[in-house]
């Protein structure tokens, strides 16, 4: 898919790339060549009128007279009598017969043209009456059809140089535009991947168990209640882990469940302290010592629902993982407009190399414990694509001496 996502993108805008040089060499070609037929025709217009026009200035005694300069494009002007015959050849870096110019001169004649080109002698003539009579020049096409030459091979080198550079470019830029929707793409695939493999364990114990239940159609409910039991665990699992999905796939779509006129002003300390206290009992249960210092009275704007599932997500991972008898502290400060949150628990370290990937979903950096621990490693994914959409940074560090340090930053509202 991205390949083909990738010629096409190639194909659209070498068209476009073709289609625009086309025209600016097009219309350069047109141009160039147009200036070349109208040099020979000035050429040929000054041959006849040279005669006409007196030099602007007197020539001293004893200077002779300079001849002008031979011109460019060779060229012969006949003058006519009445009765149509030759009166006098002019030459002009050319050599023509008596012979060759009457046939000449009956072909130009035979057009009612006043100008034109006579392609089987590569001659241009021009006819023009004037006070000594009917004059036609003809004027040799070499130069034009030369340069024309030139000029076309030189048009087309250049546009073929130019889109094989414009392909490089292309394809170099393919490459850079589409990396984000490459990674988009492997990232979604993974995602469904790991959502499929997820999905598929709940569905098949809870397929299980009803296979048992149906096999002793006889017995009550409460003789099957160990089987309801395990599935109803299973479906309300399998329930959280959709939500979950769901959440994020909005999020991704640009569409989260909160609207902008639910955007509030929070006790950002009233919140983390009260899900401090709900989580009291949970630690005292793991035997690991909950300690926190809120500064009170700071103030955000945002999403209360959100920004409470981010303090019980951090916090409900701090517990698992502090181990027995281990600390978990949770800290809230305010610092240059900013609200600070920590949560630090003890217990095993975060390699740094997987740090990195911690925020990643499904990612979990003991999957072993996946199914003993529960949950389905959404929720720091979840807890960062919160604290992204309210214009704050979340990050981890995890050290011996210090433990795991999850730190969150958000805006203070001003």
């Amino acid at each position: 898919m991205i390949r083909k996502l990738r010629w096409k993108f190639i194909i659209i805008n070498m068209t476009c790339v073709a289609s625009i040089l086309l025209a600016v060499i097009g219309l350069f070609y047109f141009s160039a060549s147009n200036r070349l037929v109208r040099q020979t025709e000035m050429a040929m217009f000054q041959s006849i009128e040279k005669d006409r026009f007196s030099p602007p200035f007197k020539l001293e005694p004893g200077r002779h007279k300079k001849q002008p300069p031979p011109p460019p494009i060779p060229s012969f002007v006949v003058t006519l009598n009445s009765d149509h015959t030759i009166r006098t050849i002019e030459r002009n870096n050319i050599t023509v017969t008596t012979e060759l110019a009457s046939t000449l001169i009956q072909m130009a004649d035979s057009t009612e043209l006043t100008k034109g080109v006579l392609p089987d002698y590569s001659l241009r003539f021009l006819k023009a009456e004037t006070p000594e009579g009917t004059k036609i020049i003809f004027a040799d096409q070499s130069y034009e059809i030369n340069n024309i030459k030139t000029l076309t091979v030189n048009c087309i080198m250049l546009f073929t140089g130019a889109v094989f550079l414009f392909l490089m470019l292309s394809l170099y830029l393919s490459r850079l535009a589409l990396k984000p929707v490459e990674a988009a793409w492997h990232q979604q695939n993974q995602f469904v991947a790991d959502a499929s493999h997820e999905l598929k364990t709940p569905l098949t114990v809870i397929l299980a168990n009803l296979d048992i239940i149906s096999t002793h159609p006889q017995s009550t409910v409460r003789e099957q209640n160990k089987w309801l039991s395990n599935t109803k665990e299973e479906a309300a699992s399998m329930k959280q882990l959709v939500e979950n999905l769901l959440f994020l796939a909005r999020s991704d779509a640009g569409a989260g469940n909160e609207r902008k006129s639910e955007l509030s002003s929070i006790d950002f300390s009233d919140l983390v302290l009260k899900s401090t206290l709900i989580f009291e009992s949970i630690a005292f249960e793991n035997k690991v010592e909950l300690v926190n210092e809120i500064e009170p009275d700071i103030i955000l704007s945002g999403y209360e629902s959100q920004l409470k599932q981010v303090v019980t997500i951090l916090l409900d991972n701090a517990c698992k993982y502090a181990g027995k008898g281990g600390t978990v502290s949770i800290g809230l400060k305010s610092a240059s407009h900013l609200a600070v949150l920590t949560v630090c628990n003890s217990g095993e370290i975060i390699p740094p190399e997987e740090q990195q990937h911690i925020f990643e979903r499904f990612y979990r950096t003991d999957k072993s414990r996946v199914r003993k621990e529960g949950g389905y490693g959404l929720g720091l994914s979840i807890a960062k694509t919160i604290i992204d959409s309210h214009k704050g940074k979340i990050s981890v560090t995890s050290s011996q001496p210090e433990g795991t340090i999850f730190t969150v930053t958000l805006p203070l509202k001003l």
